[in-house]
């Protein structure tokens, strides 16, 4: 034995040695001793016979008498226990009282396996009578009571499961009686080295365990190849444009001159998918397979190479960390580097001949390379981690997309808890708009919804799509997942099609025409914003055959703001991309090359036709630029984001619990406001999703603008209308002069306001807001002249009240308008007369959720209720009848038809938001804390997603060649796109899309048509 070998084979036949010493000393004790297979003696010789009774009786139950076992060693924590039975009784039935059981007859010299687990102990001492220096006994502590039946040759047709159960209860004695622990190698030598000793580098025996904790060899296997394929497509330019760093590339090629360093000499190494072995739940070989290794002499890599290498395989035992987080949503096994060792056996080298000098010189390097560094460097690159699942992310790529029907709507129950976890009320009350007049939030099913539609259309791009004969793939609807930054992972579905591989990085005439099946590719874009400017400069006509063109286009005093998905500079994602009919085994370079192809066709060819009919786009806005009498809801500066609570990037996003995920929002200002900040903070969720866990999304308008500027404003005109002004009396014709004028027509109060006042909250889920006016004089007549001495008196109160409610109700809300004039007269003489009368009004507007949108109807009447004139005694003669004083000057009718012509526009089809699809609705109205009122975006009417008229851009792509792609080069402002024609190779922004249907006016009246205003 030599230090520096691996002392594992003599410690594994020291200890069989043991083994078969122990077993030897039991079956003498059985043979020399009569008395030796009592009870109180069988711990003696339990490796020779074991025998079992029936319980509560000296029956036989099982006997079998043993030949020495032995151990092989898996590795460094399994190991195999042979137990060879020479011959064995079995009773069928015997643990049933009262039943004598079947004798059955196992074979003889049957072979039981067993795997089971060990530890190592080391005791260290010293003592002067071995040397006075440390010694140390190594002990291995042999798992038996946990040890896990294998195979039984031959194999047992009868009684199976009873003889492993027997044989598990000879296992737990084997333990009691101490036989689980044996010696290892003797360390008493002070001037020696202790041998190292590792039984995993041994591979006298490939009894590989299927799994670690469940997760199979096949599946990790299978993510291996997932993530070499990534790694060669960087290696050989298909998921970039630009060159990628080399440590990305580690995994299937390297070089010494890109690493930096030539103590391992100067190679360049080619590597095929790499594989494991589980060798237990803690460790497994890793194979390296090396499809080619050149050498150089100099650092020019472009000289041809001194010696050159085929199909090489290295193998390392590696010690594994099991994961399992998120509450078991996430599973990851990465390699443990503190215990990675080379396997000399395990490894292959095809053409090495011992005698080869150099060879041998230049295979050291080489292993010295993969055994010292090249594990550190996929460290670095998170390329050590074998196996990582999210169920998390599978079950948000299973979800199918589809627009709800949903006829109560959503908010139907503001009571029920939303997937948030915060109640649908809360969600709604909470909303805070932060200063801005307006705000849109969208959910990401919605856009997902909207591709939904889109691809319905057999005659869309986003349907089927080929590129002359080189590419042809039908597709499943496109899905997003909105990140923070405004970026986007955008997943193509294709559901099958067929493609030609690339040659010099242009489709090639002369390759196999190969088929594919269902494949789901990621790619990562930026959310932008264009004007219909830039929009119409990058793309063709196609832009401006959308309703929101048809509707607001080609005016001078506004323009559309498009919000847009920058499909031509899309980034690849590998790791969110899956391969349903791409293994891990066959062809590698077949496998990159397909990928790389379909990555190819995507970016420069698909996405690129969907930019030129501006079907990227996912949302239009009108933005008026002038004019001094603007629609109410008109947006004069917008901007968006994308909005979350926490930042969510391409690394963490499966992580979003439901409800909480990311939204687009749109945010502005009307009369030409500036907008208060560039950024909507957080407040809460918008999207309230309570009944059937979607909503399209949320639109708010602020308080300002609705009930300041545009309810209260136009209520005022009421408060004109219905305000009673007590004339200035004369004297001498007293009541009988007096007469009511309203504030509209009062010469000094018409042109004062009559503003609401907001009232102090009684908790009632309402917001109150009050209008007073009072008006009291009294005239006194005293003296020595023959006049009648008097005190006279006039009292006219009114009081306007205006009822917003905080909480929708199925789907309804109520603004409740009322009012109450109170006049009274006194006259005081040698008595007190009085009179008085009052006239009161009431009327309810109705914002009625009916279907996918609302209708505002009137409840009440709006004709005002005169009470009957109260005299005191003799009063009826000193007055004018107050009653008909009221009627004389209060309106015959409290007109509200500018309000209801306001609240009309609410009605159809919204038209200062377009989605790329269908259009929105609103409904489910009510008023947050703040008084913002709030609607429910849904779906208006039926689906009509726009097909463009250019199939040859739809259907099929270009055929001028394009340059080698490089995905991910910043490119030049929209403004520098020429519009067309465009090679395909030009670097044109995103082409957005427009919505895609036709909706009836929402408004009345047209817009003026104004200057515009300089930009």
């Amino acid at each position: 034995m030599c230090s520096d070998e691996n002392g594992a084979p003599h410690a594994v036949r020291y200890l069989n040695a043991q083994l078969a010493v122990l077993h030897e000393n039991a079956r003498r004790c059985l043979d020399e001793h009569e008395q030796a297979r009592t009870e109180e003696s069988k711990h003696y010789h339990a490796l020779a016979e074991y025998t079992l009774q029936k319980p509560g009786t000296s029956d036989i139950a099982f006997q079998a008498s043993f030949d020495k076992p032995e151990l092989d060693f898996v590795c460094d924590h399994d190991a195999i226990l042979h137990l060879r039975l020479s011959n064995c009784r079995l009773i069928l039935d015997s643990l049933r009282p009262g039943r004598s059981g079947q004798d059955a007859r196992l074979p003889n010299d049957l072979l039981l396996t067993y795997r089971l687990g060990f530890e190592t102990r080391r005791i260290v001492g010293n003592d002067s009578k071995i040397g006075g220096y440390g010694s140390t006994i190594e002990l291995v502590i042999l798992d038996v009571k946990n040890a896990t039946f294998v195979t039984a040759e031959p194999e047992v047709s009868v009684g199976r499961d009873l003889l492993v159960k027997y044989m598990n209860d000879y296992l737990e004695f084997l333990h009691s009686a101490g036989h689980h622990v044996l010696f290892s190698l003797p360390q008493f030598d002070q001037r020696s080295t202790p041998m190292p000793i590792d039984y995993s580098l041994m591979g006298t025996a490939q009894l590989w365990v299927g799994d670690i904790h469940g997760v199979t060899v096949e599946q990790i296997n299978t993510y291996m190849s997932s993530v070499w394929l990534k790694s060669a497509m960087l290696a050989h330019g298909g998921a970039t444009r630009t060159s990628t760093d080399w440590r990305s590339r580690c995994l299937a090629e390297f070089d010494t001159l890109s690493y930096g360093g030539d103590r391992y000499g100067k190679f360049r190494v080619k590597l095929g998918p790499p594989h494991v072995d589980i060798l237990c739940s803690r460790e497994v070989i890793v194979y390296f397979n090396i499809d080619e290794l050149e050498f150089f002499k100099t650092d020019d890599f472009s000289v041809g190479p001194e010696r050159k290498f085929k199909e090489w395989k290295i193998a390392m035992v590696v010690n594994v960390l099991y994961a399992n987080e998120a509450g078991g949503h996430v599973v990851n096994i990465a390699f443990d580097l503190s215990h990675a060792r080379y396997h000399d056996i395990a490894s292959e080298y095809t053409g090495l001949e011992e005698d080869d000098e150099f060879g041998i010189e230049y295979w050291k390097f080489v292993v010295a390379f993969f055994s010292e560094e090249y594990l550190t460097i996929l460290e670095s690159t998170r390329y050590h981690i074998i196996y990582s699942r999210d169920t998390r992310w599978e079950a948000m790529s299973k979800l199918t997309h589809t627009t709800h029907e949903d006829t109560d709507g959503s908010w139907w129950s503001l009571e029920l808890a939303d997937t948030s976890g915060a109640s649908s009320r809360e969600t709604v009350q909470r909303t805070k708009m932060f200063g801005f007049d307006q705000v849109t939030a969208i959910s990401q099913g919605s856009i997902n919804a909207q591709f939904s539609a889109l691809c319905a259309n057999i005659q869309s791009i986003f349907y089927r799509w080929k590129y002359e004969e080189f590419f042809a793939a039908s597709f499943k609807p496109m899905t997003i997942r909105l990140l923070s930054n405004n970026r986007v992972i955008v997943w193509v579905h294709m559901q099958g099609g067929h493609l030609k591989t690339l040659r010099e990085w242009v489709p090639w005439d002369g390759s196999m025409k190969y088929e594919f099946g269902e494949w789901r590719l990621a790619f990562e874009v930026e959310l932008k914003m264009c004007s219909q400017t830039e929009l119409e400069a990058a793309s063709t006509e196609a832009c401006k055959k959308t309703p929101a063109y048809e509707k607001h286009g080609g005016r001078s005093d506004r323009e559309l703001q498009h919000i847009y998905l920058d499909l031509r500079n899309a980034e690849y994602i590998h790791d969110y991309s899956t391969f349903g009919d791409m293994g891990s085994g066959g062809d590698n370079r077949s496998s990159i090359l397909k990928l790389q192809a379909v990555v190819y066709y995507l970016t420069q060819f698909y996405f690129p036709a969907i930019c030129d009919d501006a079907q990227n786009v996912i949302s239009s806005m009108p933005m008026w630029k002038s004019g001094s009498s603007l629609p109410s809801y008109a947006l004069t500066t917008i901007a968006f984001q994308v909005y979350s609570k926490v930042e969510i990037t391409r690394h963490n996003w499966a992580h979003v619990t439901a409800g909480m995920e990311p939204i687009v929002v749109v945010f502005g200002m009307t009369g030409f406001r500036p907008l208060p900040s560039k950024h909507l903070d957080y407040s809460t969720a918008w999207i309230v999703q309570g009944n059937k866990g979607f909503s399209h999304g949320t639109i708010s308008i602020s308080k300002r603008v609705f009930i300041e500027e545009r309810l209260l404003n136009l209520l005022s005109r009421v408060n004109a209308l219905t305000t009673m002004i007590p004339t200035t009396p004369d004297a001498f014709q007293a009541f009988h002069g007096v007469k009511l004028q309203p504030w509209a027509e009062h010469e000094k109060r018409k042109d004062r306001p009559s503003k609401w006042e907001l009232q102090p909250t009684d908790g009632d889920g309402t917001l109150k807001y009050l209008w007073e006016h009072s008006e009291e004089w009294r005239y006194n007549l005293k003296g020595n002249s023959n006049m009648m001495s008097a005190a006279q008196g006039i009292s006219c109160v009114t009081r306007n009240y205006v009822e917003l409610p905080t909480a929708v109700k199925q789907g309804a809300l109520r603004i409740r308008i009322s009012g109450k004039v109170e006049l009274s007269l006194t006259l005081q003489t040698e008595q007190l007369y009085t009179a008085k009368s009052s006239v009161s009004w009431s009327t309810s507007i109705t914002v009625q959720t009916i279907g996918s949108g609302i209708k505002v109807n009137t409840l009440g009447s709006h004709d005002p209720v005169f009470m009957k004139a109260e005299f005191t005694d003799g009063g009826a003669s000193k007055f004018r009848n107050p009653m008909d004083m009221l009627r004389e000057a209060f309106p015959a009718k409290v007109d509200l038809d500018e309000l209801v012509q306001e609240i009309n526009a609410f009605e159809g089809a919204w038209q200062y938001y377009y989605p790329l699809a269908n259009a929105y609705s609103l409904a489910s109205p009510v008023f947050n804390d703040d008084g913002d009122l709030l609607f429910e975006l849904r779906r208006y009417g039926t689906s009509n997603a726009r097909t463009p008229n250019t199939p040859s851009s739809a259907i099929s792509g270009r055929s001028s060649p394009i340059p080698r792609p490089r995905i991910g080069r910043p490119r030049s402002p929209m403004s520098a796109v020429p519009k067309t024609p465009k090679s395909p190779g030009s670097r044109s922004p995103s082409s957005p899309r427009s919505p895609s249907r036709s909706r009836p006016a929402a408004l009345s009246g047209e817009f003026r048509s104004l200057e515009a205003r300089d930009d």
